[in-house]
């Protein structure tokens, strides 16, 4: 849950209150009925303390020698949130904090992305000239410090304003992105980054207005240069959500609707990133509700058919919530074609809501099997896995971050499960 005004802060989770308060009453199994086992080791390798960060909302990424980096959405100057490093050692992880916001140079980073020199990019939600967010790189120096540099300070206007979720990266160094306010339509855009021989250019690829808008997660884009991302379903068009895609060409950046949620069975409202096989072109992702009866969201996949897509739901998350509900993470595809994701509420404890859960679909022929890996359970484990997505570890394990729980007491905001904490860095052996 953001502490801003925009949409991922405020009224993506505002108009979510009331389902979520149904399902909460639901979220814990009946009396005498387990939530499902819990088939995992699930290992806390570094809890935040609140100072000098705090609340890890938007997951990591792993760089050489197995050292782990992201951000955090509190601590910092102003509590404007860091840029963080773990470094593996004999005794654990050690923290480093490579750098902290503090308003003019960005607030609320939105995690973050490397290229091949280990330069780190992000976007920020706030912050900057305009307080509408900035896109940043961070260089690291010769002595392990970075420096950062502002490749853009969002007006507020057309050129867009408070970018939410993780930016991409291409072949070429362009970086790309959304932002949830700002052009010609006021509901957002999508970005481009275009690397120069003087530093970065941002160019529009497409203002969201008629076709509706207010993204609220990252991009996602395939081997081949395609952009894939999702509208929430705030705003003008489909109040359900939608796929899009974005193909970039000498004529233009090209946008088309793929899939239109419709709020029933298939689902509705899509609020984490997609997740793309380069191999068969299948689009993956999850809805924060709908179902089959449950309306506590889906797993689904788009597949080619035609000249469209055919969605599938692979799963509707159980009506009690002890397979967890509000999805926001994006889902980890295997190479043997496992998905691995994670709900920020449901399962058990935390105030009757849930702390969240992490779950594994199998293929099974032409369709999925569905297992709880691990129920979080606030303190000491973690809480609220929020837009945190995972990441492969060594030997089939899985790194992730709750944005509470954890040792650490100091973080009273309590997230949306209301347990306190600041926020874990865990690894599960499935």
């Amino acid at each position: 849950m953001r502490q801003t005004l925009p949409l991922r802060s405020g009224m993506a989770l505002a108009a979510a209150t009331a389902a979520l308060a149904a399902a909460a009453v639901s979220a814990a199994p009946a009396a005498g009925a387990a939530p499902g086992p819990a088939t995992a080791t699930d290992h806390v390798l570094f809890s935040f303390a609140g100072k000098p960060c705090a609340g890890p909302l938007d997951g990591m990424i792993a760089g050489p020698g197995g050292v782990l980096y992201g951000t955090t959405d509190f601590g910092g100057t102003r509590d404007q949130g860091c840029v963080f490093s773990l470094t593996p050692g004999s005794s654990g992880y050690t923290q480093r904090v490579l750098f902290k916001f503090g308003g003019p140079d960005g607030g609320k980073p939105q995690g973050i992305v490397a290229d091949a020199h280990g330069d780190l990019f992000g976007n920020t939600l706030i912050g900057g000239t305009a307080n509408a967010g900035v896109v940043f790189e961070l260089v690291p120096g010769g002595s392990g410090s970075y420096t950062e540099r502002i490749l853009h300070n969002f007006t507020g206007g057309t050129d867009g304003s408070q970018p939410a979720g993780v930016p991409v990266l291409d072949a070429h160094g362009d970086l790309f992105g959304v932002t949830q306010f700002g052009g010609t339509g006021g509901q957002g855009v999508v970005y481009e980054m275009r690397r120069t021989a003087t530093g970065y250019t941002e160019k529009l690829l497409h203002s969201f207005a008629s076709t509706g808008g207010l993204p609220q997660a990252g991009l996602t884009i395939a081997s081949d240069g395609t952009l894939f991302g999702t509208i929430y379903g705030f705003g003008r068009g489909n109040p359900d959500g939608t796929v899009f895609r974005i193909q970039r060409g000498t004529a233009g950046a090209v946008y088309t609707p793929l899939y239109n949620f419709t709020g029933g069975t298939n689902g509705a409202n899509p609020n984490g990133a997609l997740t793309v096989d380069n191999r068969t072109g299948v689009i993956y992702g999850t809805t924060q509700f709908g179902g089959s009866g449950s309306g506590n969201g889906t797993v689904f996949s788009l597949t080619p058919h035609g000249s469209g897509y055919a969605e599938h739901v692979l799963h509707a998350l159980a009506a009690n919530g002890a397979e967890g509900f509000a999805m926001e993470g994006q889902l980890l595809l295997t190479a043997q074609g496992d998905l691995f994701g994670t709900a920020t509420l449901g399962g058990i404890k935390c105030s009757g809501i849930g702390c969240g859960t992490l779950f594994e679909l199998t293929p099974s022929g032409t369709s999925f099997t569905f297992r709880t890996v691990h129920l979080f359970s606030g303190p000491p484990d973690g809480a609220d896995p929020e837009w945190s997505g995972l990441i492969p570890g060594p030997h089939g394990t899985l790194f992730g971050t709750t944005r509470s729980g954890g040792t650490a007491r100091a973080c009273g905001d309590g997230g949306p499960g209301g347990v306190q904490g600041c926020g874990t860095v865990y690894q599960i052996t499935p």
